[in-house]
């Protein structure tokens, strides 16, 4: 697919995806599902509630700042300057609890976890953000505007000015503008 992310954002963009509002389903409802959706990663964590609960917080956070991604979304008023969401500031609150470093070797500079289990999964997620800014990608990662999908994607258009993770949400997203559209004309008329 043309649109799939790079892989050093793939474990960044499952972990947004473990939300699925057309779905209506959520990876983070449970320590068991929670637990599941790492195995699918490959990985073979144990889940405690509070790793749940850090997961859950930093999925939020994660959401929003892609959501904020879509340039038009972020041009878009907010109801009232209090009720912005602020996803960096909860990002920067919620990484300085991750075991993250610096690390240096013969191939480059990087960062990783300093340790094990989900926060060490977790600071995984947060060091692949940070190394896509610093390689100017992060941006392309955002959320469908599409109200009923929601989905996390990468886009890779010429200009990153897609805002719908694919043609059915485009396609949805437009006609229902055009029949809008349609009936303020009749109304007009």
């Amino acid at each position: 697919m043309a649109d799939e992310v790079p892989e050093q954002l793939a474990l960044v963009e499952a972990f947004a995806n473990t939300v699925d509002v057309e779905e209506g389903t959520d990876e983070l409802t449970s320590v068991e599902r929670f637990r599941r959706w790492i195995e699918a990663q490959g990985r073979d964590e144990p889940v405690a509630p509070a790793d749940l609960d850090l997961a859950w917080q930093l999925r939020a956070a994660l959401r929003l700042e892609l959501a904020a991604h879509d340039t038009d979304a972020v041009h878009a008023p907010a109801a009232h300057p209090t009720e912005a969401p602020r996803p960096r500031a909860e990002l920067d609150r919620l990484a300085a609890g991750l075991p993250l470093r610096a690390r240096f070797t013969e191939g480059g500079v990087g960062l990783a976890p300093t340790g094990g289990g989900v926060p060490g999964l977790l600071a995984e997620i947060v060091a692949a953000m940070v190394l896509a800014e610093r390689d100017g990608i992060w941006a392309r990662l955002k959320i469908c505007r599409e109200d009923t999908c929601r989905w996390a994607y990468y886009d890779r258009s010429k200009n990153s000015s897609k805002c719908w993770c694919g043609a059915s949400c485009g396609n949805r997203n437009k006609t229902r503008a055009y029949r809008q559209r349609r009936v303020i004309g009749s109304a007009r008329a």
